[in-house]
């Protein structure tokens, strides 16, 4: 199969419900744990196997460190776990010591630090020019169809601290989408975390939306980021560093997923403000109003309403891959902020496009009509490395989606959950690609996959 790239996404390194964080007590350990080490050995036998003796690249697309939930320390030593089973000290390395970065939501803060570390570079290189060169404003993206220039000096001095293959390399940061192209411009395949597929990380655009009439959905990457990343970054990408608040959030996201105890929470919840009614105005919440109900009535609807509803939508998201209005959501993406950086900086729309992302933690593959594009593009979800659903539910799981030269791409089913029923086998996901080289790529990997599964 010739690999070139392994993609994975929603590692959620250092969370404490990710399969892949070690954790012994209250931190994360130095080494790692067992799923982190099969994991590791699974992905280096697999670029091993492909990658025909050459490096193949590897792109971590966003939430592969948890800041959202956990600390800096601990998304550390988790990293450092990571590259413990991915580049082992005394083997030789199948992966390119240089990884690309695609940030998502929980995780958004590393692009933070990058663009801060460039506009303080900006600033610093006025120095050697008569007065001081302030520029307007942050970079808010980055190129999408370029090689990564952007530094992430936290994970890079990592992995000068850990050493071995990867003491001189660098992680590489491209916001929020990244993609590989073709010579000739007419396939690529585009990375993009998938947070902003998501209507509720592009709040702010939406109350302007409201605010002038419109739907709310930006035309273009840098509008859809300029008006929703401090958004991003306030509420999912830092609470991890804030002690008890950061805790509570990890609390209600688990307890809105759980309907008997999300159930409790509510009623808590109305009780208090109706006690508080009381306290301070006097308000007797259990006297009739009219038709027998009740302010309390009233109180115990509107929470239900708006903790209720969206406990509910979280738990039915679990039971499906996507939904109609994601799927709607899907397309506005790809038809208007991806096809508008394609044609600012190619000038056209490649012939072939994949779109890669992650975010739900529900992997799948397909392919999609879309607007502006002359043939239907390949999606492919990663699923994710947590159980964040009480209840096992069949759609989640997780894959590494697996790139050859020549731009195919196919699935790695690594798991899935079993909901009940025997663990589904490590499988390769077709029908996310068509015509004669997609059908080489995935008889290539379902060798391979085969050869592995007789061992």
């Amino acid at each position: 199969m010739s690999l070139r790239t392994i993609v994975l996404s929603d590692l959620h390194l250092g969370a404490d419900d990710s399969l892949l964080t070690h954790r012994e007590g209250s931190h994360v350990v130095e080494e790692p744990g067992a799923v982190l080490v099969r994991f590791g050995e699974a992905m280096r036998a697999t670029a091993h196997e492909l990658g025909l003796g050459k490096p193949v690249q590897l792109v971590l697309m966003g939430d592969a460190l948890d800041l959202g939930l956990s600390t800096f320390g601990d998304v550390s030593r988790s990293f450092v776990q990571f590259l413990r089973c991915m580049f082992p000290h005394g083997e030789e390395p199948v992966f390119d010591p240089e990884i690309v970065y695609v940030p998502g939501n929980h995780d958004h803060h590393i692009w933070r630090m990058v663009q801060d570390h460039m506009f303080v570079s900006q600033v610093q290189s006025s120095e050697q020019h008569p007065g001081v060169h302030v520029p307007d404003d942050m970079a808010h993206i980055s190129p999408m169809t370029e090689a990564p220039q952007y530094e992430c000096r936290l994970l890079t001095a990592l992995m000068h601290g850990y050493g071995g293959a990867v003491g001189k390399a660098q992680v590489k940061v491209a916001y929020p989408n990244w993609s590989l192209v073709s010579e000739d411009g007419e396939a690529a395949v585009v990375m993009h975390h998938g947070h902003y597929l998501d209507a509720s990380y592009r709040l702010l655009s939406q109350m302007q939306g409201w605010l002038h009439g419109r739907d709310g959905r930006s035309e273009t990457t840098l509008d859809v980021e300029r008006q929703n990343g401090s958004w991003v970054d306030f509420l999912w990408s830092g609470l991890g560093s804030s002690g008890e608040v950061g805790e509570g959030a990890n609390t209600l996201y688990a307890t809105m997923l759980d309907a008997g105890v999300s159930h409790q929470l509510r009623e808590k919840i109305a009780s208090r403000i109706a006690e508080e009614l009381h306290r301070r105005m006097g308000v007797d919440t259990e006297t009739p109003l009219k038709y027998g109900i009740t302010p309390g009535n009233l109180i115990r609807a509107g929470v239900v309403l708006a903790a209720g509803r969206e406990a509910e939508v979280q738990r039915d998201g679990f039971r499906q891959a996507m939904g109609a209005k994601e799927v709607e959501d899907l397309r506005w993406y790809l038809t208007d902020p991806v096809r508008d950086q394609f044609e600012s900086e190619l000038g056209k729309v490649p012939r072939d496009v994949r779109f890669i992302f992650g975010h739900t933690h529900k992997p799948f593959q397909d392919q999609i009509p879309i607007e502006g594009y002359e043939r239907p593009v390949g999606v492919f979800n990663t699923g994710g490395w947590v159980l964040d659903e009480p209840k096992l539910m069949p759609a989640q799981g997780a894959s590494a989606i697996l790139i050859d030269h020549r731009l195919e791409a196919v699935a790695l089913r690594l798991f899935n959950d079993p909901a009940g029923v025997a663990m589904p086998e490590v499988r390769i996901g077709a029908g996310g690609g068509y015509g004669a080289a997609q059908d080489r790529s995935v008889a290539e990997a379902r060798a391979a996959v085969a050869n592995h599964s007789a061992l």
